[in-house]
């Protein structure tokens, strides 16, 4: 029994590193010497983001029909494939349209990887074992932020064809790895939605999660940017920051799991909003090192921790039947809230010309998370007790 859980916690780890951790994360520190090579210009390279923001919410709201219509090991297999083809395709610099269409097809993709992986595993584990495998499964976040920010930027020395061609490569590894992994029981998913499946309680906590989505990103956009250049210590510092970010980010699904065993998944995300809100805010109070440090991996820690937390809260509420349905919502607003995000950070950051505001902006949404989830929480004790 328990070879077999690991083998499926390991296949879902290796979609959830190629889905967001690769397919995602990979562009992020390509993204300086896209621009500073000539591929795209500052504007392009905005685009591009956008691109796979734009991808990652489509997939979003069609991963789980597709996943019932087709069955969902082989939209999971389809997916990895896509996300590998998608990196290779950007190895040749065809041009900002070219790059445009495969950053999207690594949105689209990644995202079915995210909302179809997790409620496939664990329907197939026993109750006591969901909670490790779910910290097992989207540790593979902050898995693919370390070897994206170590791996690329040197092989980025090479050119960066060679860059993306070298990930292209490994996630074709992975595909491969994960091939026959998926569960062969699973061939497709229950078209019901749960008794629970749109009650009050998953509303607010789906409302929580969004909050995270757009919280989160003062650090993932903007940390090593006030690093570098607000603060005046250099790129390698900022880069340093954003290791830390990604060590956090490796450990963090594990750590959580364990809060998850103690507390339950719905408190224990109550809990880890209250505490990322404190995290972002961090460099308000102070920017030496320390206090720095730690907000880089707190919020590491906690935000693919965050995601574990809400697709167990999803399938708690929703059901067997209406995990998937439940975590494609959740992910689907979560998509919306970070990529409406993303536009109003960038907007309020050219009107301060400060990045302190969206630390501060960051952690009064995540606070405002966590009591429409703590909101969630109590209607749920209050439902069980009536």
């Amino acid at each position: 029994m328990m070879a077999s859980v690991w083998r499926l916690a390991v296949a879902g780890l290796a979609g959830t590193l190629l889905g967001v951790g690769l397919g995602r994360f990979a562009y992020t520190p390509l993204l300086p010497a896209l621009i500073g090579d000539g591929w795209v210009d500052a504007a392009g390279g905005a685009l591009l983001g956008a691109a796979n923001l734009t991808g990652y919410l489509l997939g979003a709201v069609t991963a789980a029909r597709a996943g019932r219509r087709l069955g969902p090991v082989p939209v999971l297999r389809a997916a990895m494939l896509l996300v590998a083809l998608s990196l290779l395709a950007c190895a040749w610099n065809g041009g900002l349209l070219w790059l445009g269409v495969w950053r999207f097809v690594a949105g689209v993709a990644g995202a079915m990887l995210m909302i179809l992986a997790a409620p496939v595993l664990m329907a197939q584990v026993p109750l006591e074992k969901k909670p490790l495998v779910a910290g097992i499964v989207f540790s593979g976040i902050g898995m693919g932020v370390m070897v994206t920010g170590t791996a690329l930027p040197w092989l980025a020395t090479y050119g960066l064809a060679a860059a993306w061609a070298g990930i292209g490569l490994f996630s074709l590894l992975l595909t491969g790895l994960a091939w026959g992994q998926w569960p062969p029981g699973a061939r497709s998913l229950p078209a019901g939605t749960g008794v629970a499946g749109r009650s009050w309680p998953l509303w607010l906590f789906t409302l929580a999660y969004a909050t995270d989505g757009m919280g989160f990103l003062p650090h993932t956009l903007f940390l090593s940017d006030f690093v570098a250049r607000g603060l005046g210590q250099g790129v390698a510092m900022g880069g340093a920051y954003w290791f830390l970010f990604g060590i956090g980010a490796f450990c963090g699904p594990l750590i959580v799991s364990r809060l998850a065993r103690a507390m339950g998944f719905a408190p224990a995300l109550v809990l880890v909003l209250g505490v990322k809100a404190l995290a972002v805010a961090l460099p308000l109070l102070s920017s030496a090192p320390l206090p720095l440090g730690l907000s880089a991996i707190l919020v590491g820690v906690l935000t693919p921790g965050a995601v574990a937390l809400a697709s167990g809260v999803a399938g708690q509420l929703a059901g067997a039947a209406g995990h998937t349905a439940a975590w494609g919502r959740m992910t689907a607003l979560y998509a919306l809230f970070q990529a409406a995000g993303g536009y109003a950070l960038t907007a309020l950051f050219t009107a301060t010309g400060s990045h302190l505001p969206l630390f501060a902006a960051g952690a009064a949404l995540l606070a405002c998370g966590a009591v429409a989830g703590f909101a969630g929480l109590s209607l749920m004790k209050k439902e069980a007790l009536s």
